[in-house]
């Protein structure tokens, strides 16, 4: 009798998951009607980097100062026009890419990505204990965007990256090598920068810039902050998941995530 029980269970959790994903695609269809050809979308998962890339591309776009307020505001619909064709940059976390398009696809190493937005979640004054947290980022219940391995495959097998519209970005990358990576996304782009130009936007989106930044951002900026002491610009470190992932915790992550990190090169 418990195995019916559970088999059922089991049922209507899938039929509520597949009920959701249709209302929120009818939702994402809705939300970007205002895309154009033109438009580019910079794809990720939460906590992978986006907020640094995205001040990286406003200021190597634009030639303004990138800081939270002017970033924020120019988003979405409202983005700046600086693409050939007057195409804009759009961000999103969603699996949803509302055609053929360029793409780009920042990527991090899920170990990292568990750890960064756990700290993010205790900042906006969650309880939860890591390994809570930990159980349910592998079900992908931890934020409105699903799992990180269903993030991949959707985003590394959808018609933009099957018909080499997209351009793959490791974190990792970005930390080690940042001139070369953002000049790679900016080519990508259709926008060729000159090296001096590459350089000084990353020596003014620094982390200690960012964090320079974040300070003097307005307190609305954070809306849902409830700790001051944890910052939202985090270390950026590409091994601090060893600080919370103890080895099994790191060892089943990564039996989870397997078939989406080689898709990746991971």
């Amino acid at each position: 009798m418990q195995a019916v029980r559970d088999a059922y269970m089991a049922n209507q959790r899938i039929r509520r998951l597949l009920q959701w994903a249709g209302h929120r695609r009818t939702v994402l269809r809705v939300r970007t009607r205002y895309l154009t050809p033109q438009d580019a979308l910079l794809a990720s998962y939460p906590r992978s980097g986006s907020t640094w890339m995205r001040f990286l591309l406003y200021e190597s776009l634009t030639g303004q100062s990138a800081d939270f307020d002017a970033v924020n505001t120019y988003k979405g619909r409202n983005a700046r026009r600086v693409l050939p064709g007057g195409g804009r940059v759009v961000g999103t976390h969603d699996r949803y890419s509302h055609g053929d398009r360029k793409v780009v696809y920042l990527v991090r190493d899920p170990r990292s990505v568990v750890t960064s937005e756990y700290k993010l979640e205790q900042r906006q004054g969650s309880q939860r204990s890591f390994d809570e947290f930990f159980f349910a980022f592998l079900e992908g219940t931890t934020n409105p965007y699903g799992s990180w391995s269903d993030h991949v495959e959707y985003w590394m097998t959808n018609v933009p990256a099957r018909r080499g519209h997209l351009h793959l970005v490791k974190f990792e990358e970005l930390r080690s090598k940042p001139e070369q990576t953002l000049a790679g996304v900016t080519d990508f782009l259709g926008v060729s920068l000159d090296p001096t130009r590459i350089e000084a936007v990353v020596r003014n989106n620094s982390l200690e810039r960012m964090r320079a930044k974040e300070d003097a951002a307005p307190k609305e900026t954070f809306t849902k902050a409830r700790s001051r002491e944890i910052r939202f610009v985090n270390e950026g470190a590409t091994q601090g998941w060893q600080e919370l992932l103890a080895p099994e915790q790191a060892a089943l992550l990564l039996e989870r995530t397997q078939t989406s990190r080689e898709l990746l090169g991971y």
